[in-house]
């Protein structure tokens, strides 16, 4: 009966032991899958990090542009201000100048009033010189009426320098007036090339920030997702300790089962020898010393072993 136990026991623990193997091998199964999303959502994590690191410097790049170019704008501003104040000046020099210039030439011409007087002076001055006994009231008369001809020349040669000044200044205004329209014009481009570099630089670091915040919510989703496999990498090694232990616990048992198998089996061959032997003994026959050993000394055997 205790063997027939003992077998039961025996295929019992044997049934636990043959599906706690293969739960072992499913969860190392498990467990290996794990490791390997686990490894790849590292190196995931590694090149997004490295990503986030290089869209960063990017980010940096971008805003020291802007600050350079903010810089340009300002001082492009500073410099078309001072160009249209430049040129109001010059503006007003020039209508000044061309206000003189009208004014001038609404007069007579200069060259011809002079060239007149010249000749008339010269007819005079040959006329006191050729005329024979010209009178004194005659020759008084006629230098009197030189003497206001050159007058009036002068006045005329006066006029007329005044006339080339005025015409040097109104030509000096033109040409000061055209030069600072074209660096107006030049600044103007280069202003108006400054801001389509601030916008393209604006869209820019718009863009790059909302990668950046893409990053990092991806980032944060790939923690969470590798701390969701640690968690379960845990929980799988302490199912496969705990199973582990029930396993040798198993084995041990088994073990046991059958060394006390063994020895009950040992115990009943022993125990018909021993009968066997005491028979003999009764029947009067002859026994061997080994015979009186199994017959004797095992049963102080087990005398021992039953106050060990």
């Amino acid at each position: 009966m205790g063997g027939i136990l003992t077998q039961l026991n025996e295929e019992k623990l044997l049934t636990e032991l043959g599906s706690l193997r293969e739960e072992l091998q499913n969860l190392m199964l498990k467990k290996e899958e794990l490791r390997t999303a686990l490894h790849r959502i590292r190196e995931e994590l590694n090149n997004k990090r490295d990503e986030l690191r290089k869209k960063k410097n990017e980010l940096a790049d971008v805003r020291s542009r802007l600050t350079l170019v903010r810089e340009e704008i300002t001082k492009a501003k500073n410099n078309m201000k001072a160009l249209k104040e430049k040129f109001t000046n010059a503006l007003n020099n020039f209508r000044q100048a061309s206000s003189e210039l009208r004014a001038i030439t609404r007069s007579s011409s200069y060259n011809m009033a002079i060239d007149e007087l010249r000749q008339r002076i010269e007819g005079l001055e040959w006329s006191l010189i050729t005329t024979p006994n010209i009178s004194i009231e005659k020759e008084k008369q006629i230098v009197n009426e030189i003497s206001k001809l050159e007058q009036k020349l002068k006045t005329l040669i006066s006029q007329q320098l005044r006339y080339s000044k005025v015409v040097e200044d109104y030509e000096k205004s033109r040409r000061e007036l055209n030069e600072l329209r074209e660096h107006i014009n030049k600044e103007k481009e280069h202003l108006n090339e400054l801001l389509k570099q601030l916008t393209s630089l604006k869209e820019s670091r718009g863009k790059i920030k909302s990668e950046i915040v893409a990053l990092i919510d991806n980032i944060k989703q790939l923690k969470n997702e590798r701390n969701e496999l640690k968690t379960q990498l845990t929980s799988i090694n302490n199912t496969i300790r705990e199973k582990r232990f029930q396993y040798q616990e198993i084995v041990k048992e088994l073990r046991r089962l059958r060394e006390e198998s063994k020895r009950k089996e040992q115990y009943k061959v022993l125990k018909e020898k021993k009968e066997h032997v005491m028979e003999r003994i009764n029947k009067g026959e002859r026994v061997t010393i080994y015979d009186l050993y199994i017959a004797y000394g095992s049963e102080a055997n087990e005398n021992e072993n039953d106050y060990s």
